[in-house]
């Protein structure tokens, strides 16, 4: 969503899943009706001799591969995935992937299903004490909603305007009822209540009784770490780590692989890894010392 406001601005048609555009439409995007194409997973859009089609990306609630097809040859782009529960394009002239932690010095200790686990266990036992304060990004936070409902905990949830607004879409696009969520007041986030916030607050919200957990793919040292009395950095991530970026292309199995230089940590070690082990012609494109690369917190 960087660039999104110019592609507003100069791009034809905004294509994207009616979840996304739902989301788009919450934070304050104004894509104009004629640009705004809503497009379901596998419908193809045919547009000037070219078609578009959307495959599923596990990231956040309507994010999609984008597999386009032309009379030169095929070429797709993941965005932010991970698996399982990304289904790859196969055999395309050209993949572009995404690399946020594109070496295998980045993996994270234990599954994401460790990390849900240790997070129950701390609402569990701390919870009684006072409320738990969860940070993350848009999509993040309403995924850990939903995860958590899944898994019984009926803890009353907070959250502010917008985070309710997506978690209300959420919970349609993943079919999983969310209860009362009521908007956030500090004066009654008492013990039991789980707040929701973006990680942005989170350098002023820790001064808050309680417990404070920031959702992030950096921490490696464990899956639950106390950085500070009452404060946790928890490893949930929505990127792939690089054993399933090269699962990925094990399955896709594309011509030529294009690794995003364009953010993340090391997609040069990826790229190589894909041309000497996969013996995939691989590149980092656009060269990484040009841009300022960026990551997941």
């Amino acid at each position: 969503m960087k660039y999104l406001s110019r592609s507003i601005k100069d791009s034809m048609l905004i294509v994207a899943t009616p979840t996304t555009h739902e989301f788009l439409n919450i934070l304050g995007y104004q894509v104009p009706e004629h640009k705004a194409i809503s497009v379901d997973y596998h419908r193809r859009f045919e547009f000037n001799g070219e078609t578009i089609e959307l495959y599923p990306a596990r990231h956040i609630a309507g994010s999609a591969q984008v597999l386009v097809e032309t009379k030169e040859g095929s070429a797709g782009y993941t965005g932010d995935f991970k698996m399982p529960g990304t289904e790859p394009m196969k055999g395309l002239d050209v993949l572009v992937i995404d690399a946020t932690y594109g070496s295998p010095h980045l993996t994270r200790k234990g599954t994401e299903w460790d990390a849900l686990s240790a997070l129950i266990d701390l609402i569990e036992s701390k919870g009684l004490e006072g409320p738990v304060w969860l940070y993350g990004f848009n999509g993040k936070l309403q995924e850990i909603m939903v995860e958590l409902r899944i898994r019984g905990v009926r803890n009353p949830f907070m959250a502010d305007q917008v985070t309710l607004k997506l978690a209300q879409v959420a919970s349609k696009f993943y079919g999983v009822e969310l209860g009362k969520v009521n908007i956030f007041d500090s004066t009654r986030a008492g013990p039991g209540t789980i707040v929701f916030m973006h990680v942005k607050k989170s350098f002023s919200a820790t001064r808050a009784p309680g417990v404070h957990v920031v959702l992030t793919g950096r921490e490696r040292r464990g899956t639950l770490v106390e950085v500070k009395p009452n404060l946790y950095n928890l490893a949930y991530s929505d990127h792939a780590s690089f054993p399933e970026i090269i699962e990925y292309v094990e399955e896709a199995r594309p011509r030529k692989v294009v690794v995003d230089g364009t953010r993340g940590f090391d997609p040069g070690f990826t790229a190589k890894y894909l041309n000497k082990v996969l013996k995939v012609d691989a590149t980092v494109e656009p060269e990484v010392q040009q841009v300022e690369r960026t990551g997941e917190t």
